[in-house]
Order: structure tokens, then sequence, then C-alpha cells
């Protein structure tokens, strides 16, 4: 009699169990739909539907996205160690280390982002190990806009940024290769070799009116400015001063005020100098001139003069020979004043 009791309550206690099993089962399965190929994604504490990222039958994945922001956004919060924001690799010849496409019309639309908070680190550092052909990071546009924008920025949550200094781009070679390489079409009309020498098929422009190089100056009470007359300091080597009487033969050239070209004796990332200015000594310039020999017309030889840093107009041929600073290209009728001047020093 007991034994039959005992099999009764266990049925009992199963009829009750039962039912909130069931219910647990129900609660917990997965359910969604979803695509072959397709990797799915959460949209719901036990659903998932289709993400917009497929894996293909060779393991490669595919992102797909109509939005007019980043098509990827990878951001790595590391604040120490060589760490990169995104790294991509290939051994193709012809392949990518790194390719993003955005196919957004409209808007500031990014193929590939990356964002490192790292002092050592890259937001975006792509490496190709192929022998030759590779390319580690190509950037293109199908119109007229940017293959590649590198910027130093700060930016807040709300997407406003602020350019900061450091280095926006950064291209490292051997010796004997090309840090920098330009084409137009399939015709190369630029390159950078690994000595940081230029080759520019069809010149340079420059913002800027003269040739200037960079020299040290003599220290004391003078006080130094663009379109000053100068000249070489006799205590000194490699050094100027300004120019304080007339006729001059040690005259060297003008304080240039926004120089085209600025030479200088020093390495790219040696500092300058403390207190040497730009000489202009071949181009156009502005320069200080008085009148104190008479009016000055265009096409007079100038010279220095007795006012610190002007020049004048030259008279007296026989004290011009190796005085001579450069022609004027303006006209000054009295006073003193600012006028652009040809330098051709003689």
């Amino acid at each position: 009699m007991n034994s039959t009791v005992r099999v009764v309550g266990a049925l009992v206690v199963l009829a009750m169990v039962g039912p909130w099993a069931c219910a647990q089962s129900e609660a917990n399965e997965v359910k969604g739909t979803g695509t072959v190929g397709q990797i799915p994604v959460w949209v719901g504490p036990h659903r998932i539907h289709d993400s917009v990222i497929t894996q293909n039958s060779d393991g490669s994945l595919n992102l797909t996205t109509s939005t007019t922001g980043s098509a990827i956004f990878v951001s790595n919060s590391a604040t120490t160690g060589n760490t990169n924001g995104l790294s991509g690799q290939a051994a193709s010849p012809t392949g990518n280390g790194v390719l993003g496409v955005n196919s957004a019309t409209s808007g500031f639309a990014v193929g590939v982002t990356g964002f490192s908070a790292s002092p050592e680190g890259a937001g975006l550092n792509g490496f190709s190990s192929a022998a030759s052909g590779g390319i580690g990071v190509i950037g293109s546009s199908p119109t007229s806009g940017i293959g590649i924008q590198g910027q130093n920025q700060v930016c807040t949550g709300a997407g406003s940024c602020t350019p900061v200094a450091g280095v926006a781009g950064l291209f490292v070679t051997g010796a004997g290769g090309t840090i920098l390489s330009g084409y137009a079409g399939n015709t190369q009309v630029f390159r950078v070799d690994s000595t940081g020498k230029g080759y520019f098929d069809n010149g340079t422009q420059n913002y800027g009116a003269d040739f200037a190089e960079s020299v040290a100056t003599a220290t004391g009470s003078n006080h130094y400015g663009p379109g000053d007359l100068l000249v070489l300091d006799t205590t000194a080597d490699r050094q100027l001063t300004l120019s304080t009487e007339p006729y001059s033969t040690t005259v060297a050239g003008i304080y240039s005020t926004k120089p085209g070209i600025l030479a200088t004796p020093h390495k790219l990332d040696g500092p300058a100098s403390a207190g040497e200015i730009p000489l202009a000594i071949v181009g156009i310039v502005p320069c200080k001139v008085s009148a104190e020999n008479g009016s000055i017309r265009r096409g007079d030889l100038l010279v220095t003069s007795s006012t610190p840093g002007y020049a004048m107009k030259g008279t007296d041929r026989n004290r011009m020979f190796g005085a001579v600073v450069g022609k004027a290209m303006g006209t000054l009728d009295k006073g003193t004043g600012v006028i652009e001047v040809l330098v051709t020093l003689q």
C-alpha cells in the first residue's frame, strides 16, 4: 500500500511541474528570422534578426549600410602602449590592407574612420606584407571628393571637432625608397625621396615673393622687423645688423615680410638659433625707404641711408658700386614709407 501511494505522489508532482517546465523552455527559446550567411544581431532578450554583416562562402565578411556617417567606426580608448584604432594586413600583391566603402551620396560620409586615444597609437594603420605591388591603405572617391584625409582633432559627444596640434599624416620608408609619390592619372608628377629631396615635374608655386635665408642678428638695442634694410655685422660671422650709414658696401638684403622660400643651415628637426631672421636676397620684397636723398621713382637704384634700417635713392655713382640693394618698384615723394623693391645686390 505504501508503495502505491509513492507512485501516485510522484505522478501528482510531475503533473504540477510539467507546465512550469514547458513555460520556462518557451520563455528561454531564441526566436527570430535569419538568412543563410547573414550574421545575426539581437533585437530583444530572446529574439534575433539579420544584421548588416554577411559572411561569404570563402569566409570573408561584407558590411552594407546606407548611413551618412561612418561605414565602420573603430575606437581604441587605451592610453598607453603601441595600440591601433584599426589594423589591416594583406599578403596579396594586388590586395588592400584595409578597404572601406561608403555608398552614401550626401553628407560627410567616410569609408573607414579610426580613432586612438593612445599617444603612441594610430587612428588607422595599414600593412601589406607582399614583396611588391601591395597597398597598406587605399582611399578612393568616385567624384571630386577626398580619397584619404588625415586630421588631428578633439571631438565632443555632439559631433563637434576642434583641430589640435599633431601629425596629420606620417610616411616612413627605408633608405633609397620614396617617402611620397603623386600621380595625375597614370602619370607621376612629383615624389619625395628618402633623403627628403623633392622632384616636381612642373615646378613649385609658393605664396611669397622672394628667396630668403635664415641668418642670425646682432643682439643689443636694435629691434628688427619686416622691411628693414640690413648689412653684414663686421664683429661676427654670418650675422646681420641694421644699416646706419649711407652707401654702405656691407649691404646684405632686406628683412623678408613673407618669403616664398626660406633656406636654413639647420636640420629639419633641429631648433633654429634664437634671433635669426629671414634675409631676402633675391626677389621682390617690401622695404622701408626714405626720401632724404630725393624723391624715389620706379627704377631708381637704392642704397643704405643714414636712417637706421631704411634705404634711399642712390645718386653718387662713385659710391654705388657694391652698395646697391635693388631697384625701386614704387614711389616715395617725401618722408619715409614702404615700397616694393626688386632685390638685386650689386
